[in-house]
């Protein structure tokens, strides 16, 4: 699905998505294909919540929680870098 389906399919609505298909640019996110994996109307807690659910029982997915009011999906890439100490 692309973004302009989710926007018509869901307007006005927080939606918890998956990305299928992506390259990165830059340091920005081209979302080709997506799956919406959730909807919640108006409620961005609740999708907060269910975001933090999946992505704790697996890492690996790629999941966003946008609103489709949105033109575009800005993704934008932020590298983490972690220093750990040793006493």
């Amino acid at each position: 699905m692309q973004w302009s389906e989710v926007k018509e399919n869901y307007p006005s609505q927080w939606v918890l998505i998956e990305v299928i298909d992506a390259t990165s640019q830059g340091n920005k996110r081209i979302v080709e294909e997506l799956s919406v994996v959730n909807t919640f109307h108006e409620d961005s807690k609740e999708a907060l919540r269910k975001y933090i659910e999946l992505h704790r029982a697996n890492k690996e997915r790629e999941l966003y929680v946008v609103h489709t009011s949105r033109d575009v999906l800005d993704i934008e890439e932020k590298n983490w870098i972690s220093i750990r100490a040793t006493q």
